[in-house]
């Protein structure tokens, strides 16, 4: 009979509680406040100034509770909205882009072909370049007067665009930017494949399955955990972004490519730091929703075997 979430949590509580002999629990404790008092200045006393100033007009000196109407204010702006698609945009092309081909890529390097090494090396090194210097790069690579892609389209297209500043193309240049750093995802997945008993492989080669059907009902189904991960790590990297849009539009033309992130820091320029905070509220929520979701969607944390 499975046990319920409440009998599992006590008995972990009660194995913790037998692990640690009573006269050591004064010393442990202790040693876990430096920890816990970093917590709390660090995170949850931020976290409440944001609770309470959301509520508030601030500008860092003066300071007056209004309630609700930052986010009556928040609700009807259209540039918020627009940041919230453009967030959401970036977040689906880590999605549906950026995981699957990091995933596909390191399924593929895990088995060991030859000059493997060198292709993975090779793909994580843009994953340790700074976003900044990465967005000083693209910023030349989509200029219209010498970058390197209208040079490429150039003949093709017969003229040159401006990729960055064109309404129709510039959330797609700013996602092209990410999309293809792979490193992290195929590190991840690699260590997750090797990882995988030898022995179901063996078994399923035995019967007959080819190497197609092994990565694909096998090798694939055991990656959830760490696929999910990934996932979860790369959205919430798109919730906060900010530097890379930052060098490459500053959120133009037009906020087709205002972050959420981009439109709070708009905000604290302005001294309208309760407002921006607001702003801050709605990414936290975002990030929160999505990790449950997530969580719940992928199954994190529960065995795969």
């Amino acid at each position: 009979m499975r046990t319920t979430r409440q009998e599992r949590r006590r008995t972990l509580q009660r194995s913790a509680e037998a692990r640690v002999p009573p006269a050591m629990r004064g010393p442990v404790a202790l040693s876990i406040l430096p920890a816990l008092v970093l917590f709390a200045l660090f995170f949850l006393v931020p976290l409440g100034v944001l609770a309470v100033t959301t509520f508030a007009r601030w500008d860092g000196v003066d300071f007056a509770f209004t309630g609700w109407d930052n986010y009556d204010r928040l609700l009807s702006d259209p540039v918020f909205w627009k940041s919230v698609r453009n967030t959401l945009f970036y977040c689906a092309a880590s999605m549906l882009i950026q995981v699957p081909l990091g995933v596909a890529v390191g399924m593929t390097l895990a088995l060991r072909m030859p000059g493997w090494t060198v292709f993975r090396t090779v793909i994580f090194i843009p994953f340790v370049i700074s976003g900044a210097a990465y967005a000083l790069v693209f910023s030349m690579f989509y200029n219209p007067s010498y970058g390197l892609l209208n040079n490429l389209l150039g003949p093709v297209t017969g003229g040159t665009r401006d990729w960055l500043f064109d309404s129709g193309t510039a959330r797609w240049a700013v996602a092209g930017t990410f999309v293809f750093i792979i490193g992290f995802v195929v590190v991840a997945v690699m260590a997750e494949v090797a990882a995988i008993p030898a022995e179901l492989l063996e078994a399923a080669e035995a019967d007959g399955a080819s190497l197609v059907q092994r990565q694909l009902f096998i090798v694939l189904p055991l990656l959830r955990n760490i696929i999910g991960t990934v996932i979860l790590v790369r959205l919430l990297v798109d919730i906060g972004m900010f530097d890379l849009v930052y060098i490459l539009t500053a959120g133009g033309p037009n906020d087709a490519t205002t972050t959420l992130a981009l439109y709070a820091y708009r905000s604290y320029l302005h001294g309208q730091w309760g407002y921006a905070n607001a702003v801050g509220s709605v990414i936290l929520l975002l990030g929160a929703t999505l990790i449950v979701t997530v969580r719940r969607v992928f199954r994190i944390g529960e065995r795969a075997l």
